[in-house]
């Protein structure tokens, strides 16, 4: 017959490495949040000059939208006179 060997185990070396492992756990999600507050606000900024870049662009294209329309009625009213005066001889 076989014979079974037990394995004795300690319960201080148990509580040495559940310490290490808790230990280990602690700094490596310490190290992740950090990384993520970095990267995140890292990523802010560039949102932040992308939003006001953003809004630079809209307020130009909106400036020249408007002086187009400006321009198109002024040269309709320019156009009527024209029509008009042409039309009336």
């Amino acid at each position: 017959m076989a014979t079974k060997s037990t394995k004795k185990v300690d319960l201080k070396t148990i509580k040495q490495s559940t310490k290490k492992v808790n230990d280990f756990i602690i700094d490596t999600t310490q190290l992740v949040v950090d990384e993520t507050l970095d990267r995140t606000a890292a990523w802010q900024m560039v949102a932040e000059k992308a939003i006001k870049g953003g809004f630079k662009l809209a307020e130009t294209q909106a400036d020249i939208t408007f002086k187009a329309l400006e321009t198109l009625k002024k040269q309709w009213i320019k156009g009527q006179k024209n029509f008009r005066q042409r039309t009336s001889n």
